[in-house]
């Protein structure tokens, strides 16, 4: 224990400074019921966050656990971290959030180092009836022999969650399993957002919370007693037979005020409850891509509950957010109320500004010698002024839309705020081999040129598939309908001026990999295999014949195609367990020389043999990154080689056998692009410095995760992060990824200033 200004706080040393020590770590056992919690919340002081990677936060539960990361922004003082629930994974067998019997607090190494952090105030937050006014109930963790089901049960959970967070509406995520009447009691509305194998335990208790009043808005799949009970007639399964039958969501007039109209939803098959005469009624139908009814309902209701007749997809995200909050508007008047108010609240919170006021103070001096600012300005203040109205008057959509309209013109001048930098390198990653979704690779190339970037960065093979006529790998099989991609987007970026650094994911086969080209590779016994045995889709790294492929693929690229560069990707191992087929054991022992080699008890953590272990996985990665580079540039004098690497060489070079820096030192790439996905600046920044040490004098370009699977965040951020590359003098970034949002929506106000064009 510490005190700081009269505060009892727990203090936690990292001692990193001439050790190995990965993390620190320290560990409290409990008995914790954090079940009813959206999440916890804490307070950390760390005053040189330099030696740390980043935070993690885990809870024990069963045979698993939970793991979120965080990272404070404020060194000089203390920081509220919100961990939730929803963006936890879990690891292992975890027996679910009622058992909670140990809480485990990381710092992960990322220098040479020692420094201290301070924790206090660990509490659960999100709690239903405190601060939560409705209740997720994630469905129960299905059979283990259907993970595809366990994920969708997770997935439509978070998906409901995301739209909650994003309107601000609070709320609290609930295990079906532990779910009482009682304890649903203070919830306004309960959400099952995809619950197939709910336990008739927990159907009888929300029986029990409808008759008493309850209100439940549900999705797709019900148990026919809970159907019975809130008035609805049991479904039968209905295939979207031809695709696109159910496409697109058709509301009655005046049924859900303040939804839009139509909604697009492209579903594969729907659940077809029925109204039932007298006591249910269908809100809106399903209609065809040809604007045609589908003759079934697409949402229906009764006293008590709305039902949608299948999930809540991810498409149409705007009209989607906007539906679920008419739907639970229509089932608690108040859930209204706090949206629009909390709408209102979220004006100004912009370029770290936490307020409109903030926000005003900021971008006035910035934006004075800029008509089209200052009307932006003026048009943002009119909105929220006109917004405060009509919560007045109790019209609370029009006041969400007017919110909305002026946290836009709010935007709009703080994006035209900004200043360019000339001669960065600015390049977006594109994941897919077409480009983005809805355009042909002209426009979708004009557009990054048009505002103000220079460089793209196209997923174009794997390590089991080419979407392009080659002849190393398989080549994918829309391609003869649909087109040399690599031709084609080259074509278009020679047109307008962009580079064009071809992106292949390394040893990762890829889910388009030809199931007779996989089933190949595994009868000659080319894939990896993990610490248990258990197959993986990648190829084994020590195979030679996997490094040539490897090789040879991305070098025929260079041959044939006048490509700006080459980028590396998955240029490692999947992780510290990977690989130990038999393979690697033999060409390990062979290498070594090592004939009494005791398998894999010596090349494990405190084997005798791990350290020769290590350099030996390192040095199956680095021979592909050394042999591309030299013949690759034999056959393209000029061209560029770079890779997206993880983070924080310090660990990964051991742990997934990425040694970036050696790889710098030795000339073998001429940029390198960390994955530095992070919300946090302050971690942000921490990791360019760090990185800029371990590039030398080969460029860093940090990649900036606006839609990753780890950090997703809007222009503003986009921008904060680009001001950070700046003032870590960088030269450069890199952007992840490019589609179909990122193109209609994030691009062009990221031209109106910080990459316009000049």
């Amino acid at each position: 224990m510490a005190t700081i200004a009269d505060r009892k706080v727990l203090r936690l040393p990292c001692n990193f400074e001439n050790t190995i020590t990965e993390r620190a770590s320290w560990d409290r056992q409990v008995k914790l019921d954090l079940s009813s919690a959206r999440g916890v919340q804490f307070q950390l002081l760390c005053r040189d966050t330099s030696p740390i990677s980043y935070f993690s936060l885990y809870f024990q539960s069963g045979d698993g656990w939970y793991h979120g990361t965080c990272f404070p922004e404020s060194a000089t003082g203390w920081n509220t971290i919100v961990v939730d629930k929803k963006d936890m994974t879990s690891e292992g067998q975890p027996a679910g959030w009622a058992h909670i019997k140990t809480i485990r607090i990381s710092a992960w190494r990322a220098g040479d180092s020692n420094t201290e952090f301070f924790l206090s105030d660990l509490r659960p937050v999100g709690l239903l009836g405190a601060d939560a006014k409705v209740a997720i109930l994630r469905g129960a963790a299905t059979q283990p022999a259907n993970p595809a089901e366990a994920r969708d049960v997770e997935q439509y959970a978070e998906a409901i969650a995301q739209h909650l967070q994003a309107l601000d509406v609070s709320y609290a995520v609930l295990d079906e399993r532990h779910v009482t009447a009682e304890n649903l009691q203070s919830a306004q509305v309960v959400i099952l957002p995809f619950n197939p194998k709910m336990p008739d335990r927990t159907a009888d208790e929300l029986i029990q919370y409808a008759a008493r009043g309850g209100k439940m808005l549900a999705f797709y799949t019900l148990p026919p007693k809970l159907l019975a009970a809130l008035n609805l007639g049991e479904g039968s399964h209905i295939p979207a037979n031809p695709a696109g039958k159910f496409a697109a969501i058709r509301l009655s007039d005046n049924a859900l005020p303040g939804a839009p109209t139509v909604v697009t939803q492209r579903s594969w098959n729907i659940n077809a409850v029925q109204a039932l005469p007298g006591k249910s009624r269908a809100l809106a139908n399903w209609f065809d891509e040809n604007g045609r009814p589908a003759g079934y309902p697409a949402i229906l209701a009764s006293t008590n509950s709305l039902f949608m007749t299948h999930v809540l997809l991810p498409d149409d995200a705007v009209n989607k957010r906007r539906l679920l909050l008419a739907m639970l508007g229509s089932l608690s008047p108040t859930v209204w109320q706090q949206a629009s108010e909390t709408a209102i609240a979220r004006i100004g919170r912009i370029g770290g500004a936490s307020s409109y006021e903030e926000a005003l103070s900021q971008l006035t001096p910035k934006t004075q010698n800029n008509e089209r600012a200052g009307k932006a300005l003026a048009a943002a203040g009119n909105l929220r002024a006109v917004a405060s109205d009509l919560i007045a008057q109790q019209k609370f959509p029009e006041a969400i839309d007017k919110a909305a309209e002026a946290n836009q013109q709010l935007k709009e001048a703080f994006c035209l705020a900004q200043k360019p930098l000339p001669g960065e390198f600015r390049a977006f990653w594109c994941h897919s081999a077409f480009g983005v979704q809805g355009m042909e690779w002209d426009e979708a190339i004009q557009r990054l040129a048009t505002n103000g970037f220079t460089a793209i960065l196209p997923n174009m093979l794997w390590g089991g598939v080419a979407f392009y006529p080659g002849k190393v790998l398989p080549v994918a099989s829309p391609i003869p309908q649909r087109g040399d991609q690599i031709a084609r987007c080259l074509l278009a970026c020679r047109k307008y001026g962009i580079q064009v650094h071809v992106w292949k994911v390394n040893w990762n086969l890829g889910g388009a990999a030809p199931r007779e080209f996989v089933d190949k590779l595994r009868a000659e016994h080319r894939l990896q295999a993990g610490i248990d045995g258990k197959e993986e889709h990648w190829l084994c790294p020590s195979h030679p014949e996997n490094r040539k492929l490897e090789i040879n693929s991305m070098v025929e690229v260079a041959r044939n195609y006048s490509v700006d560069g080459l980028h590396f990707d998955y240029i490692r191992y999947p992780d510290a367990d990977h690989c130990f087929c038999a393979g690697c054991k033999d060409r390990f022992r062979r290498a070594a020389g090592l004939p009494n080699l005791n398998w894999p008890k010596d090349v494990l953590p405190e084997g005798r043999h791990r350290d020769r272990w290590l350099e030996w996985r390192r040095a199956n990665i680095t021979a592909v990154v050394k042999a591309v580079s030299e013949q690759a540039r034999a056959v393209r004098p000029g061209i560029k080689i770079s890779a997206a690497v993880f983070p924080n060489w310090v660990n990964e070079r051991d742990n997934i056998g990425q040694d970036w820096r050696l790889w710098c030192e030795k000339g073998y790439l001429d940029f390198v692009c960390p994955m530095d996905y992070t919300p946090s600046d302050n971690n942000f920044s921490n990791l360019i410095k760090k990185q800029l040490d371990w590039a030398g004098k080969t460029p860093c370009y940090p990649g900036i995760g606006a839609s990753a699977a780890s950090s997703r965040f809007g222009v503003d951020k986009i921008i904060d992060q680009i001001n950070v590359t700046r003032r870590n003098n960088t030269r450069g970034f890199v952007i992840f990824n490019y589609g179909e949002v990122e193109s209609r929506e994030i691009l062009p106000l990221l031209g109106l200033g910080i990459t316009a064009r000049k």
